[in-house]
């Protein structure tokens, strides 16, 4: 290769580098950045930690307590005519329930269904935000296409004002096509402000769900994979989608709840011990220890109804659990279908839209060419191009919907997630926490990273 061909070769592809955006978002980086800055899900993944505790929190109930004790005392008595002595004892008790007919059982149980729900209901705000984030993007989209057209518009109407001022000083057309023409051309101006500010509200809402602003957003990709038929979807959704599942963890969260609330009416035992040692300053001052250990069995005989009612109000929260998950499947299905409906709606309208604005193209050209020969009227040109740029309007705003429907159809059904759009990208992982906290531990490397920025603030203050 020859010394000026390789610098022709490297100036073009400067030139070539020159011209392309340093920048651009793609579908794919807006819904990884939605998914990695979104502070709802922030507050739905610190929600779920607190659910997690719910397990070691009912673990602890079969676990011993320990309790240190202090005394101190000063007193007298008629016997020593009145002379004060103290006392002070130091001391430390344990108890420990031995049986509860099973109650600590249910209660963790109970527990690990919440941790179950929890997680399935971070499942379907990830979907939301994901959604929201794929609506966001086509909505900028849109609405920049929608600008660009306004503005076309406004640019070829200037022209057919000029074109028609200039006709009307040579006397071809009378002085209404001009008004005609500069009405149009102030409609069109009027249109064009109206786009601009619906787009700076999507922007706003841009970066609002995804937490950046829109740069240059690419075409995305092709259509994710749709089942090929209703009843497929629907399928898929009760099946997958986790709103369904989540209530359906509710149930059996609730059902343990109910065992456990009949098994507060039966016997328990606790086993207590302890230790204390105590110092009498008195005239006949003393030191003593002591030591205990006690076995107590508890059989609940009256509680003034308080038993009873807990367990109608556990029975009837069940009740409502198994009502909750019949509704939701219901609406789980019904969402299905509407977004299903959507799709396929949405694809006929995309194929009707291209070939209107095909047909409205054709007849704006000829139109326009009639016009030059002197057989047609402004009135003729302004018409068709309306028509066309209505075409081309509506087949925009039908691509967005179309796009838009088959992410909400993916939603429906429970597939909106990380993995399956294949993001690659890291995805928080509910079992970390739920691992370090369930058998409830002193301490946690969580527990201890907040203590340090507690600290750090009630130091700063």
């Amino acid at each position: 290769m020859s010394k000026s061909r390789l610098v022709s070769l490297l100036t073009s592809a400067a030139f070539a580098l020159s011209m392309t955006p340093s920048w651009a978002d793609t579908l794919t980086d807006a819904l990884i950045k939605a998914y990695q800055l979104s502070p709802v899900l922030e507050a739905s993944r610190a929600g779920l930690r607190a659910v997690d505790e719910g397990v070691a929190i009912a673990r602890a109930a079969r676990r011993a307590t320990v309790n240190g004790t202090v005394e101190g005392a000063l007193g007298g008595n008629n016997r020593n005519d009145w002379d004060l002595n103290d006392t002070y004892s130091v001391g430390i008790n344990a108890q420990l329930t031995v049986y509860d007919g099973g109650q600590t059982r249910f209660a963790v149980e109970s527990a690990r269904a919440s941790v179950s729900a929890g997680r399935n209901d971070l499942r379907a705000t990830e979907q939301n935000v994901l959604l929201d984030a794929v609506s966001a993007f086509m909505n900028v989209r849109r609405d920049t296409r929608f600008v660009d057209l306004a503005r076309n518009n406004v640019r070829v109407l200037r022209e057919q004002v000029r074109a028609a001022r200039d006709r009307f000083e040579v006397g071809e057309v009378t002085r209404t096509d001009v008004s005609l023409a500069e009405a149009a051309l102030a409609a069109a101006q009027s249109n064009l402000a109206f786009r601009e500010g619906q787009l700076n509200a999507s922007k706003s809402n841009y970066r609002a769900v995804v937490g950046v602003s829109p740069n240059n957003l690419q075409t995305p990709p092709a259509l994710p994979n749709i089942p090929a038929s209703l009843e497929a979807a629907q399928a898929i959704a009760m099946r997958e989608n986790p709103s369904l599942i989540a209530a359906r963890f509710d149930e059996i969260s609730a059902e343990f709840d109910l065992k456990r609330a009949r098994a507060a009416k039966g016997p328990s035992a606790t086993l207590s011990a302890g230790a204390s040692r105590g110092l009498n300053t008195g005239t006949d001052g003393q030191d003593i220890t002591s030591a205990q250990i006690s076995l107590q069995g508890n059989l609940p005989i009256y509680t003034g109804g308080r038993l009873p009612a807990l367990q109608r109000q556990a029975a009837a929260t069940l009740a409502t659990r198994k009502a909750e998950v019949q509704n939701t499947a219901r609406v789980v299905r019904q969402n299905t279908a509407d977004a299903w409906s959507n799709l396929q709606v949405a694809r006929a309208t995309v194929v009707s839209d291209r070939e209107q604005v095909r047909a409205a193209q054709v007849a704006f050209d000829g139109v326009q060419e009639e016009a030059t020969l002197g057989a047609r009227t402004t009135l003729d040109v302004l018409d068709t191009e309306q028509d066309l740029r209505d075409a081309q309007v509506q087949l925009v705003s039908s691509l967005r919907d179309e796009y838009v429907a088959a992410y909400s159809l993916l939603s429906a059904m429970g597939l909106l997630s990380v993995e399956y759009l294949g993001l690659g990208i890291p995805t928080y992982d509910p079992d970390i926490n739920y691992q370090q906290v369930q058998n409830a531990p002193i301490s946690t490397v969580r527990g201890r990273t907040l203590d340090r920025i507690k600290d750090r603030y009630q130091t700063s203050d």
